[in-house]
Order: C-alpha cells, then sequence, then structure tokens
C-alpha cells in the first residue's frame, strides 16, 4: 500500500493519461485533494499530500470495463508501483449533495487530448467540509491558512449554496471545526 507523497502538477497530468487509457473515457472530473494542483500547484506539500488521485470518467463507465480500469490504475496496479499513487476511481453519485454550478466553476486542465475537470477551490472546500472526516477537516484549515479561500467565503458559499437544507447544519458544524484547526495552526505557528 503506498503512503500518501508530496503530488505534483505533473501526476495529475500522468492520472489523467493514464486513466483515459484505462477507461477509454478523455474526460474526468477531479474531486479529490489532488484538484488543488490545477489553481495551486506550488501549494505547500501538506495541501499536496496524498496516496491517490480522486476522479471519476465523463461519461460513466458501466460493468466490467471499471473493474478492468481499476486493475490497471487502481490501487494495487502497476501504475501505482512505477509512480507512487494511485487513480482511485469514484462514481458521479460523489457530486450528488454538491451545490449547484459544481460543473461550471471547475477548473479546466488539458493533457494529451484528455481534458480533468478540477473542483475549484471553494468546491473542493464545501465537499471537504460536508465529508467531515479529521483529514478533510485539517485539510480545509490548510486552505483557508494558505489563502486560497476565506473563511468567510467559504461560510457565505455553504449557506447561500448547500443544496439539502438537512445537511447544512452538520456541514457548518464541520466549518466550525475548521475554523477551530485554523485557529490552533496559527497559534503553533506563533509560539
Amino acid at each position: 500500500m503506498t503512503s500518501p507523497r508530496e503530488l505534483f502538477e505533473a501526476d495529475l497530468h500522468r492520472a489523467l493519461q493514464a486513466a483515459a487509457k484505462a477507461y477509454g473515457r478523455d474526460r474526468f472530473v477531479v474531486v479529490g485533494s489532488a484538484a488543488i494542483l490545477a489553481t495551486h500547484p506550488d501549494a505547500p506539500d501538506y495541501i499536496r499530500r496524498s496516496a491517490d488521485i480522486d476522479m471519476f470518467p465523463l461519461p460513466a463507465v458501466v460493468g466490467t470495463d471499471m473493474e478492468n480500469g481499476d486493475h490497471l490504475v487502481g490501487q494495487g496496479s502497476k501504475f501505482e508501483r512505477e509512480h507512487h499513487f494511485y487513480v482511485e476511481r469514484l462514481g458521479d453519485w460523489t457530486m450528488l449533495t454538491q451545490p449547484a454550478g459544481w460543473l461550471e466553476r471547475c477548473v479546466v486542465v488539458s493533457t494529451k487530448g484528455v481534458t480533468g475537470y478540477c473542483l475549484h477551490p471553494l468546491d473542493l472546500a464545501y465537499n471537504k467540509t460536508e465529508a467531515g472526516r479529521a483529514k478533510d477537516i485539517l485539510y480545509v484549515a490548510g486552505l483557508i491558512h494558505e489563502g486560497y479561500l476565506t473563511a468567510a467565503d467559504l461560510e457565505n458559499f455553504i449557506r447561500s449554496h448547500c443544496p439539502h437544507e438537512e445537511l447544512k447544519p452538520a456541514v457548518l458544524e464541520n466549518f466550525g471545526r475548521a475554523v477551530e484547526a485554523l485557529h490552533h495552526q496559527d497559534g503553533d505557528a506563533t509560539s
């Protein structure tokens, strides 16, 4: 199993090209932390550290084609052994609770005839805040700390764009955890 490592813009391009061959598609949505490589390829390593690049193809791949592609670029593949990261293929279901307009806000990356639609930092932060895992909360705090978005912009985005009112309290609570983590980061930096 690969340990998280610092990913680079070239890794994003490599993953898109390999996924295109594996899944027979030329368009992918990049939804995980590696999406930041499209807007901030020189982000500090803790923002770019991951064992995988999360994406899904457009249009969706169905049936055994997915499994065949996963064997080529997924966890445990030759691609992972050679490049020390893998492609985590997700489904378009990943975006079912994302605020409307996310695809139009994506940052487009093109490489050798393959197009990647990378989540905009606000959509990426929303997605991570909604997930609410400890690593996601720290990631969002890092995005704010590095100035890739502001806490006020993210809070306003959540309040005005959360597509499901019943999710909003939990997403805002997770946002509060990210702000708290940010204050701990800033406090540690000044100690």
